[in-house]
Parts: C-alpha cells; structure tokens; sequence
C-alpha cells in the first residue's frame, strides 16, 4: 500500500551548491547562499525543529533570491549542521547564527524564522539587536509548553536524549531509525531521510529546549520591526499561541495563511510569496525611516 504523504515527492533542487562555515568551538555547519550580488538588506532564514534548512526553505529559496541575498544553514545537530558534544540550546543556536554572519561578512540581516527557528529568531533579535534589522516570524510562538500535558511531553525529551546518549552507536541508531519511521510516516521519503540525517541525541534535546523557552515576559521589549506568518490550520504550533505571540509583540506585518504546519514542503507557493511580501514590507519601512 502506498504511503499517505504531504507535499511533494520530492526534495527541492537547483539551490545553490552549499559550503562549509566553521563556528570557532562547534564545529561546521553547510551554508545556502544566493550569494552577495543582488542589492539589498540580506535575508537569513532559520529552519524548524527535525529538519534541515533545504528541507524547511528550499521550495521558496530561488523566487526569494530573486529580490536579495539569501542565507540558510542547518542548525546544531541537524541536517548537516553542527556535531558539537554540548547539549543543544536555544541561546547557543542564536549565538550560532551571528557566528555565521560574522564569517560570511554580513553585518545586518532580516532574521526570518518558522517553528523552532522563530524561537531562535527572537533570541537573536534579544541578545543581538545590531545584527537583525527585522524579523520575519513564522509558525512560531512566544511558548510552546503552556499546557501541564505539554510541559510533560517535552519532559520526556529530555529525558530520552539521557537515556539514548548511553546506547552505543548502533542500537543509537537504529532506535533512532524506528522513531523517526513512525514520526514521518504521513511525509515524503526525502523528510526521512532528512531526519534520518541528524543526531538524534541533539534532535531530542532540541525538543527539551523548545519545551523551556517562553519569551512571553520580553517579547514586547524587542526593538526590531517584526511581521509574522501565521498558520491558520495548524496543530503543531496552535494558531493560538501564535496569535498570543502577535499580541507581545505587536508586529507591524501580520499575513494569515490558510495552511497547517507542513506549508514549507509542499511546494506552494504561497510561502515564498508571504516571506518575500513580509521581508519587502519591513525593509521598505525601515528605509523610510532612516530616509
């Protein structure tokens, strides 16, 4: 019986061919890159927990490219991101980020993020506000564990990434192989493979970090003009808690689309087109401003 899948078959191509960026104390990670021809303020776009950034922007990378430079990289332990033996944390993916920007010479992004790379996002926009000249948020929340059941269920990731860092490597992996089966039996072959990919330790413990991080006491304090992209159909990141989001931050840009959390790899191209008109949106702002 054929499998039940969302989105394409198959996996974005005719990106950019990636290159390695060392992170002084991490290790490497793989960086897309338009590259610094097209004028403009940069686009760096943060990909979502389990998959890679090809996975999570590589349907909307190209028409993006079309208007500015745009950056993508794979995050600690996923993709082929960073294999640092430090756990995984929110705080070190947002200090990741500006190291890459720092190696590859971009002083001022606009900072776009989906799910886990909203989070990270907004850490960037904290702890490093010189570097982010807006935020594009998407699918994304200001929490993602309100709830005692959901606190409860992160918990256990936590508690899995202990437990699955004393298996030796290939019960590790093979274990790892049967829940990432069961965990992307409704997703193309190539989303597999993609989780497959990663460290499931680091993958676990990203999912324990996500589990802690509320922004909901500061969000407001951010100084970057933010627009957010909200999932009206989604269950993953409840639309709820995007919302409440929006009411901490007070985005300047708000585009409702109707889609669930799988919008990223299914090939519509509304995502590319809510980015892309979100990002134009900030930037033709801040340009007015400093006219």
């Amino acid at each position: 019986m054929a499998r039940k899948t969302v989105g394409e078959a198959f996996a974005p191509k005719e990106l950019p061919k990636p290159y390695p960026v060392h992170i002084a104390g991490r290790g490497s990670t793989r960086v897309f890159d338009s590259g610094p021809d097209v004028s403009g303020t940069p686009l760096v776009l943060l990909h979502g927990w389990n998959i890679d950034a090809r996975s999570n922007f590589g349907f909307a990378f190209n028409a993006l490219a079309a208007e500015r430079r745009v950056v993508m990289f794979d995050h600690h332990g996923h993709g082929a991101g960073v294999r640092s033996p430090q756990r995984f944390s929110i705080e070190d993916a947002a200090t990741d980020v500006v190291s890459v920007l720092d190696a590859i010479g971009i002083d001022r992004a606009v900072i776009g993020g989906y799910s886990m790379g909203g989070a990270i996002a907004q850490v960037v926009a904290l702890t490093a506000p010189e570097r982010c000249e807006a935020l594009v948020l998407m699918a994304t929340a200001a929490t993602f564990s309100g709830r005692k059941r959901e606190r409860a269920q992160f918990a256990t990731f936590a508690a899995g990434a202990k437990a699955m860092r004393r298996l030796p490597s290939p019960a590790k992996k093979a274990a790892f192989g049967r829940i990432a089966k069961v965990a992307c039996a409704n997703y193309p072959d190539w989303i597999l493979e993609t989780v497959r990919d990663a460290n499931p330790v680091t993958l676990l413990e990203a999912g324990a970090s996500l589990g802690k991080f509320d922004s909901r006491e500061w969000a407001a304090e951010l100084t970057a003009p933010t627009a957010m992209i909200v999932t009206i159909d989604d269950t993953v990141v409840p639309t709820r808690r995007q919302i409440e989001l929006a009411q901490h931050i007070g985005p300047k840009f708000v585009d409702m689309v109707a889609a669930d959390h799988s919008l990223p790899i299914t090939n519509d191209p509304r995502f590319a087109t809510a980015i892309g008109a979100a990002t134009n949106s900030l930037v033709a702002a801040q340009s007015q401003v400093f006219a």
